[in-house]
């Protein structure tokens, strides 16, 4: 049987190649790896939804601050103490 396809120009060039260092026919190297996709036991490959842990931790701030304008202040003052060294 005869039929045309249609695919990527990078995908055509590097399934030629391979053809051709393998010593087959283009028409050989696609038939086979059609054979061998059609046969394969795998289960199709799923996209499958990723689940993200989730932190069961309780928030809050840092004890010793009743605010958060605190706690940003303190940052701050480590982080140029930090520098200042």
């Amino acid at each position: 049987m005869q039929t045309t396809l249609r695919l990527d120009d990078e995908l055509y060039r590097q399934a030629k190649a391979k053809a051709a260092t393998l010593g087959i026919s283009l028409t050989r190297f696609l038939e086979d790896a059609i054979r061998e996709r059609l046969e394969s036991t795998a289960s199709p490959r799923r996209d499958r939804r990723l689940r993200l842990p989730v932190s069961t931790a309780a928030g809050g701030l840092a004890p010793g601050f009743s605010t958060l304008d605190e706690a940003v202040t303190a940052a701050n003052l480590a982080r140029d103490r930090r520098q200042a060294r």
